[in-house]
């Protein structure tokens, strides 16, 4: 499969192929005019990555597996997203978070309710404001200590 090359924010001029691409059903909240997207981590067991904008060299944003700031996270979408993302059920979909790294670490946070849903088949993805009640900013540093309990 033929590699595209990309500039990056962070990381210089980097090889995607076509089947790393994300594309978005509609863009992020705020980025309408950017639908695509790829997925860059070191390792693949990383749960920080970042999402890169294939069109925007600027356009970069920090994202966090949910599930390594809260175990418990069980994101409800609606009927009109899971269709748009052509699968059944959020079963169907992987969740990632945005979140917003400080200079201080301890004033870090991530955004629960408005998480990044993912076809992993597809690759259609979207941001979806979730049904059920999580905050849009979440501390992850107390979230780090509520899970040492």
């Amino acid at each position: 499969m033929p590699k595209k090359y990309i500039n990056t924010r962070d990381f210089g001029e980097i090889a995607v192929e076509e089947n790393d691409v994300i594309r978005f059903v509609c863009g992020m909240y705020g980025f309408e005019k950017y639908n695509d997207y790829v997925i860059l981590k070191d390792d693949p067991e990383d749960d920080f990555m970042f999402l890169q904008a294939i069109d925007n060299t600027d356009l970069s944003f920090v994202l966090v597996d949910p599930y390594a700031v809260i175990r418990n996270y069980e994101p409800i979408v609606n009927e009109e997203d899971l269709k748009e993302l052509e699968v059944k059920s959020e079963a169907d979909l992987k969740f990632l978070i945005i979140a917003i790294i400080k200079e201080n670490v301890e004033d870090s946070v991530v955004n629960l309710k408005s998480p990044i849903a993912v076809n992993p088949e597809t690759r259609r993805a979207k941001q979806v404001i979730l049904q059920n009640s999580y905050p849009l900013r979440y501390n992850i540093i107390v979230a780090g200590e509520e899970r040492k309990c």
